[in-house]
């Protein structure tokens, strides 16, 4: 079932979602697989470029236009800060819910110092309806190609209710 044919009814209104942490009847991107079809699994689409930007797109299915995550690194050398921008960005008609714990955790490997694992609301650069934007600080201690993973968890709103969202993130930082 695509998000943009579930009724009314399967939506918990965003008033909910901030008093119970979360909205019930709404479908996760991690739920079991439906009797429509399969679950979606969605991957991060590297774009070519010196900056190596992904992004993942938002819902299941061809209904996926609420929201795009995106993951931009900055340029990194051995041993000096760097950071990693995550953002989530809804789509036109969909905005962020202010109510609802949003987190984002990252993991990095073993010769990558992390400034932060763990961000919530307060700790983003922006965060406001139309965006959310996280700035990771890391400093590699080598060269390479670095991979971080993360999840990044929030609620994503239309006027008739909101579903909660959880991202897992996976994604490579060129350090040299």
């Amino acid at each position: 079932m695509k998000t943009s044919e579930l009724s009314l009814a399967s939506f918990v209104l965003c008033a909910f979602a901030a008093v119970s942490g979360g909205c019930a009847g709404s479908e996760s991107k991690d739920a079991a697989p439906t009797e429509e079809g399969a679950k979606t699994s969605l991957e991060p689409k590297p774009v070519d470029g010196p900056q190596k930007v992904a992004s993942v797109d938002g819902a299941p299915g061809d209904a996926g236009d609420e929201y795009e995550v995106k993951i931009s690194p900055a340029e990194a050398k051995v041993g000096e800060a760097a950071k990693v921008t995550i953002e989530v960005l809804p789509a036109d008609g969909w905005h962020l819910n202010m109510e609802f714990p949003t987190a984002l955790t990252v993991e990095a490997p073993a010769d990558v110092s992390l400034a932060k694992a763990e961000y919530g609301k307060a700790d983003a650069v922006e965060f406001g309806e139309g965006r959310g934007e996280f700035a990771v600080g890391y400093t590699a201690s080598a060269a390479g190609d670095k991979a971080f993973s993360g999840e990044l968890k929030f609620a994503i709103c239309q006027d008739t209710g909101c579903a909660p969202r959880t991202e897992r993130l996976a994604f490579n930082v060129p350090v040299e």
